[in-house]
């Protein structure tokens, strides 16, 4: 019977099969003494579970357990003994496992050859532990139950784990997918859209790599030497290919990969680049290229694609956008075309009006959304004019006092036509012309508005239009010298104009400069 007992103790190494090279099951012992380490080996050696092999660490103290628990997260099972440098250094280390080293999954076993020193019933309500067994009780059979027992747990507990980080991966993933087109919404140019899309792809997944946005004009199946590939945007060493066609010598390497991405319409992962498909119902095909090592996993390939869909998405309405607004400023630029037909005040004036908004705007601060929507509006600053009598528009020289009273009202014609429109740009617009003559000091029309209480649209349009009468001849008088132009708007900072639009014109006046150079009027009065 002796006999019998004994044999968990014996070596049964050279009966063990071949284990599978995986990662083991890391098995702590700690117990100060020595044969119980040597012991438990043996009825361990060769034991594996899943097909992973046992690795057993040693520990001979409680303080030597916590520090190595601080430092490796791999340990699946501790076999623990209650009774080392103290009665209770086991029951001390599994609670400041638990409670200061927040480790949960590990597995614990107590071990004790003095079970009077910690009762079982005590020791398993106060403590957060997964067996306990005295040692004398342990025999080979037993102790190889209780470890695969509490490994299958662990296995569990892991998985689980595992598939909770994969579920918040997935989570953080589908926010950062809803932020990044969130952005991508708010583009209001197609470089914008392309940058913005560039910037939001890196910033989910690719951190480093160069990367281009190219549409393909053409190839419905594969590129071929007649299609274009232009560059919308793109980042470190490609950059020099902004706005540009991408060459062939660029193309050479993703060639194989664009034909596939555009053949399957699909995205394309190649070992070193991959290649983001995507196409709007109507528009030609698009690509996010990404020049580098690309590995990634199952759900951020899916991540991928949910982004690629939404760019699709937001391109679309980009497209739409900028087909409403090119009509909304056709528009425009006809109606304010019609005014300027019915002044011998031709020429270039609504188109340098256009340019001279957009630089002061963007001088003095505002967003490029808001500076393009200025610009649009404000060929349409003079529409009320379409109500004023040809005799008092087009008289040469001075209005006497009624005729000017008759041309004042054009701003609130203006405004009328246009108050009740939708759009942001005829709204914009009706604002413009309401308030282009007004003064900063309270002293123009219609309303007498003073300082701030003016559009911001209103002052940039108050200046530009008096900068562009001046230089330009009129029916009324001849155009005045630049310096003489220059002088009189500085002159009226505080008064007729709001000193801040005063600086950042004097600011920009090499570009209203070259404004003037580029829309020369081609019949001068």
């Amino acid at each position: 019977m002796a006999a019998q007992d004994d044999d968990w103790l014996e070596d049964d190494t050279d009966d063990a099969g071949t284990v599978a090279q995986l990662e083991p099951w890391n098995v702590l012992v700690v117990d100060d003494e020595p044969d119980i380490h040597h012991v438990t080996r043996l009825a361990l050696t060769n034991i594996s579970f899943l097909g992973r092999p046992l690795n057993i660490l040693s520990c001979y103290s409680g303080r030597e357990a916590i520090a190595i628990l601080k430092e490796r997260h791999d340990i699946a099972l501790m076999l623990l003994d209650v009774v080392m440098e103290t009665e209770d250094a086991g029951l001390k280390v599994a609670r400041i496992i638990r409670e200061e080293l927040h480790n949960h999954c590990i597995r614990i076993i107590l071990r004790t050859g003095q079970p009077g020193v910690a009762p079982e019933r005590h020791v398993i309500e106060s403590y957060d532990i997964n067996d306990y067994k005295a040692k004398t009780e342990l025999t080979r059979d037993k102790l190889y139950t209780a470890v695969l027992g509490t490994l299958r747990s662990y296995n569990d507990i892991m998985t689980i784990e595992h598939q909770r980080r994969i579920l918040e991966a997935n989570r953080r993933g589908l926010i950062k997918v809803v932020e990044a087109s969130t952005t991508i919404f708010r583009q209001q140019s197609i470089q914008q859209f392309a940058q913005g899309v560039l910037e939001q792809l890196q910033a989910l997944l690719f951190f480093e790599q160069e990367a281009l946005f190219v549409v393909v004009n053409g190839g419905m199946t594969a590129l071929t030497h007649d299609d274009k590939v232009k560059v919308m945007y793109a980042t470190g060493g490609y950059q020099n290919y902004c706005g540009k066609e991408l060459d062939d010598a660029a193309l050479l390497r993703f060639k194989p990969s664009i034909d596939e991405a555009i053949a399957g319409k699909r995205t394309v992962y190649a070992p070193d680049h991959f290649v983001g498909f995507f196409q709007a119902p109507h528009g030609p095909v698009n690509l996010l290229i990404i020049d580098g090592p690309v590995a990634l996993s199952h759900p951020d390939a899916d991540l991928i694609e949910l982004f690629c869909k939404n760019v699709a998405i937001a391109y679309e309405n980009l497209m739409l956008t900028k087909e409403i607004e090119d009509t909304q400023r056709s528009i425009i630029y006809q109606l304010s075309e019609v005014v300027e037909s019915r002044s011998t005040d031709t020429g270039k004036h609504i188109h340098r009006m256009a340019e001279f908004a957009y630089v002061l705007a963007r001088e003095l601060g505002l967003d490029e959304q808001e500076a393009q929507i200025i610009k649009a509006a404000s060929p349409l600053h003079d529409i009320g004019k379409v109500g004023i009598p040809d005799r008092v528009l087009n008289k040469p020289g001075r209005l006497d006092e009624e005729e000017r009273k008759i041309m004042d009202t054009h701003a609130e014609l203006g405004y009328r036509m246009l108050k009740d429109a939708k759009p942001r740009i005829l709204r914009m617009a009706a604002t413009i012309a309401h308030e282009h003559h007004e003064k900063w000091d309270g002293s123009g029309y219609p309303r007498g508005l003073k300082g701030e209480d003016i559009h911001i649209a209103g002052r940039i349009i108050a200046l530009a239009d008096v900068f562009d009468a001046l230089t330009h001849a009129r029916c009324y008088k001849p155009a005045w010298p630049p310096a003489d132009v220059i002088k009189t708007i500085d002159e009226g900072s505080g008064t007729h104009f709001d000193p801040r639009v005063v600086e950042a014109f004097l600011r920009s006046l090499p570009a209203f400069e070259a404004i003037v150079e580029q829309y020369q009027d081609s019949d001068p009065v």
